[in-house]
């Protein structure tokens, strides 16, 4: 089996397994919500939408340059997942969800991050198909962060049995062989984060193979996609 690396979301493309990777910070931040027990994750493509799809009881979380819209009970810090238990969490966040929406059309649709990347990599392989990796990026560029965390769960595929493909796959692996914190660290989202006061953040999407909640695509709440555990 193959697996290939996108830097930026290539909607209307993907059939096989997706892993939407935007690790700073909301694909980090998905996994923990699951994690610390939401019910389930309803992923909006954007922050109307998200208060449109809120029902009574769900928490309402994500951003607008890297801080809560107005209205929203959570942001998107890995760090801020306890009042999440037991309840169902609708997320809009700038890059993240949209490149979620992105992937649809694929047969299985992952979320992966730092934080599960052997994780994730093993729930791609029971799935038996070809799997492509897709960054989200920054705001419609590459980003380097989203690359790097491709890269480490590339390894991880590798190690199972799948072999790069393309120009991308590479790039992503030879950079996968570099720490993780150096490498957020100089990302623009890292950067970003830092410039609004949540640089602590970078640090907890650094970590790398710490849990094993892998959030998968279960289907459709109108304009949302449900992600469960």
């Amino acid at each position: 089996m193959r697996f290939r690396v996108d830097p930026l979301p290539l909607p209307g493309t993907y059939r096989g397994t997706a892993i939407v990777v935007d690790v700073i910070r909301a694909t980090t931040t998905a996994g923990l919500y699951l994690r610390a027990g939401a019910k389930a994750l309803i992923l909006a493509p954007g922050v109307e939408v998200a208060r449109a799809l809120r029902q009574e009881g769900e928490i309402l979380a994500g951003e607008v340059g890297g801080l809560p819209p107005e209205g929203f009970d959570l942001g998107n810090s890995p760090r801020e997942v306890e009042r999440v238990v037991g309840k169902a969490v609708v997320m809009a966040t700038t890059n993240g969800t949209r490149a979620a929406h992105a992937a649809l059309g694929a047969r299985h649709i992952l979320l992966g991050s730092l934080q599960n990347a052997r994780a994730v990599a093993e729930k791609a392989r029971e799935t038996g198909e070809e799997v492509h990796l897709v960054c989200a990026g920054k705001e419609g560029q590459m980003a380097l962060d989203d690359l790097y965390t491709a890269g480490v769960i590339g390894k991880r595929l590798k190690g199972l049995g799948f072999s790069p493909e393309g120009e991308m796959a590479h790039l992503a692996l030879f950079l996968a062989e570099n720490p993780a914190f150096p490498v957020l660290s100089s990302s623009e989202a890292a950067k970003a984060l830092v410039g609004v006061g949540l640089g602590e953040d970078v640090a907890e999407c650094a970590r790398v193979d710490v849990h094993a909640v892998v959030p998968r695509f279960l289907g459709m709440r109108g304009e949302g996609m449900v992600f469960g555990g």
